[in-house]
């Protein structure tokens, strides 16, 4: 079992958006941006024909790996000025961008909101998930929204995910 980090954060219900990255400043004179993303993988950003930047949609002309950003040219943007007009900005893609993944993995953005339980007993929502290093941490919600529990994803502790049920079942003790 393991997951894949390109989100941020979500909005939107149906063709949800997922934020990816943050515009920063114009590269050269063609109103190219440089995009900072959120996560190591850029690969949706990349692949993405289409970026929304705050509540503007934009199609990409061409997008490459730039160090640790992305260059990223957009059509209608096409001087500094312009860009610098983006620059602080958040960029968020369709969630149907994203490549499918093998059974087994899942994509952070889509953990978070599901229930998170043993068994039948329910412990809350998982909110956050976020990488420790080691591996990826779930934090957890209480009902009452009073406590918060980091549980390690990994597969001694996470029994299962179903994503179709919104629901993830845990073997963990910390749980009360």
């Amino acid at each position: 079992m393991s997951t894949r980090s390109p989100s941020h954060s979500t909005r939107g219900v149906d063709e949800r958006l997922v934020v990816l990255a943050k515009v920063g400043r114009p590269y050269g004179l063609t109103g190219a941006l440089h995009l900072y993303p959120y996560s190591a993988s850029a690969e949706t950003l990349l692949r993405a024909d289409a970026l929304t930047i705050g509540s503007a949609n934009f199609a990409v002309h061409r997008a490459r790996r730039h160090g640790d950003s992305v260059v990223a040219q957009l059509v209608g943007i096409d001087t500094p000025e312009a860009a610098a007009r983006l620059t602080n900005q958040e960029v968020a893609v369709p969630r149907s961008t994203f490549a499918p993944l093998p059974e087994g993995e899942y994509y952070w953005v889509d953990l978070i909101g599901l229930t998170c339980s043993d068994g039948e007993r329910e412990f809350g929502t998982i909110v956050e998930v976020f990488d420790a290093g080691a591996q990826p941490i779930l934090r957890v919600r209480s009902p009452s929204g009073e406590r918060d529990e980091l549980i390690p994803f990994v597969d001694a502790i996470v029994r299962s995910v179903d994503l179709a049920a919104r629901r993830v079942d845990v073997d963990w003790p910390g749980l009360d």
